[in-house]
């Protein structure tokens, strides 16, 4: 097992974590293909689909503030939008602490847009975001079980987790390019095809 991290490895390297967690969601699934009626792997695939789901929103948030933090947004943030992004702080964040995950997404996403002043719509009107938050709702009931049945995934939630993964990462990765498209803005050719190579890893985890 790997030890607290030394001053030097990074405070939070979100990039690692979220390749890590991408990890996590694929190997869930190949496992389940095994046994796709074991109640233990589909607690697993619904496990990891909501902490990746969760280290990218905050991936996005830690961006977010960053950009604050350089002054790309001058104007002063509301009370409203301190609560979605959280403390500015390089060391901590309570980011959406009190929110449901699903408000926390919407705001989330709305805010990065808002900041980084994309053109860009989330996606939140369709069959993905309901299906996300029918999933969350099991999770839900999952991560605090009252009763036995809570802790069953059956063939309908697992339907949700799968759809709401799918739509989430199609979510993320189009505000991904997005923002990488708002960097290209002005650049010379050659410095365009430098940003594309610099930031491909990060856009083919988040398509895998």
């Amino acid at each position: 097992m790997p030890d607290s991290p030394s001053l030097g490895d990074g405070l939070i390297r979100s990039h690692e974590l979220f390749h890590a967690l991408t990890d996590d969601v694929h190997a869930a699934y190949e496992l389940l293909e095994q046994d796709r009626q074991s109640q233990l792997l589909r607690r697993s695939v619904a496990r990891a689909i909501f902490a990746y789901i969760e280290a990218a929103l905050e991936c996005i948030r830690i961006e977010v503030r960053s950009s604050v933090r350089r002054g790309e947004h001058p104007e002063p943030l509301s009370e409203r939008e301190l609560k979605t992004l959280g403390s500015l702080s390089l060391f901590q964040s309570d980011a959406g602490k009190f929110l449901p995950l699903d408000q926390s997404l919407k705001r989330t996403f709305k805010l990065a847009i808002c900041i980084w002043r994309l053109n860009h719509r989330f996606g939140a009107a369709g069959e993905g975001y309901r299906a996300f938050v029918a999933a969350k709702s099991s999770r839900n009931r999952l991560t605090h079980p009252k009763t036995f049945y809570d802790i069953e995934v059956t063939d309908r939630d697992m339907h949700f987790y799968s759809v709401a993964f799918v739509w989430f990462r199609a979510e993320f990765t189009a505000l991904l390019r997005k923002r990488i498209e708002s960097f290209l803005v002005g650049l010379e050719p050659e410095d365009q095809e430098a940003l594309r190579q610099l930031t491909s890893s990060v856009q083919n985890a988040a398509d895998a």
